[in-house]
């Protein structure tokens, strides 16, 4: 199995200097896409600089002192992706996923009353067999429910690692999103006005900001009832 990359190509969304080393570290398969995700190494050396070598992270994973979402980790290769928490345990400092204004995945760090709860996006529903709904969220987990009024687009606010749901945030006029991709990733904006296809082409969402998007890029993080503020500042 390959484990590592040329620097040189690994997908834009990994913010490391491209040049100055030759191999960099792949994610594993996983929740996240490779193309949409960042290896845990990269993320605790390059981003984070809990350690200079890759040894000396995987001593810190070994030791259980890395969670993701909640949950230990311990393989360096883990992907790490949009909206994840990391968690360095002995410090007790967290971290949230998010994209900068480049389109690049960096980490800052979390207030405590947002580190654990973590935003889903809902990207698909199915009806199981029992009549219950399978929804399919953005970093690729599963979770049932049996509440009918949930729709694709929509953003659920659950805590980690139980996947209890606190808040359901609708894309619909007035609410606020997080762009993810797009001329504006980065970015937030009010909805305006969603522009439902009739073919298989993605919906398209207005901002009253004047400026569109397609649905796949628009993540919602704000309604009447509760608002989710994404981490800001220095990684």
């Amino acid at each position: 199995m390959i484990n590592k990359t040329k620097r040189l190509v690994i997908p834009r969304v990994t913010k490391i200097p491209r040049k100055n080393f030759f191999w960099g570290a792949t994610p594993n398969p996983g929740k996240h896409t490779k193309e949409s995700s960042v290896a845990l190494l990269t993320v605790l050396r390059d981003y984070l600089k809990l350690g200079d070598k890759e040894r000396e992270v995987t001593r810190m994973l070994n030791s259980g002192f890395i969670k993701i979402d909640g949950k230990v980790v311990k393989s360096r290769k883990t992907a790490v992706g949009f909206m994840d928490i990391i968690t360095v345990v002995p410090t007790g400092e967290s971290y949230r996923v998010v994209y900068d204004k480049k389109g690049r995945l960096v980490v800052h760090r979390e207030d405590e009353k947002y580190s654990n709860l973590k935003p889903m996006k809902v990207f698909n529903k199915i009806t199981t067999t029992s009549g219950k709904t399978q929804l399919v969220l953005h970093d690729g987990q599963n979770f049932i429910t049996e509440d009918m009024s949930i729709s694709t687009g929509d953003v659920l606010i659950m805590t980690v690692p139980e996947k209890k749901v606190q808040h359901i945030i609708k894309m619909q006029p007035g609410n606020k999103a997080f762009l993810t991709g797009g001329a504006h990733v980065g970015s937030i904006g009010t909805i305006k006005k969603v522009e439902v296809k009739e073919s298989s082409g993605s919906n398209l969402v207005h901002f009253e900001e004047d400026f569109s998007t397609v649905a796949d890029y628009t993540f919602m993080i704000a309604g009447p009832k509760y608002s989710f503020e994404i981490a800001r500042g220095e990684q």
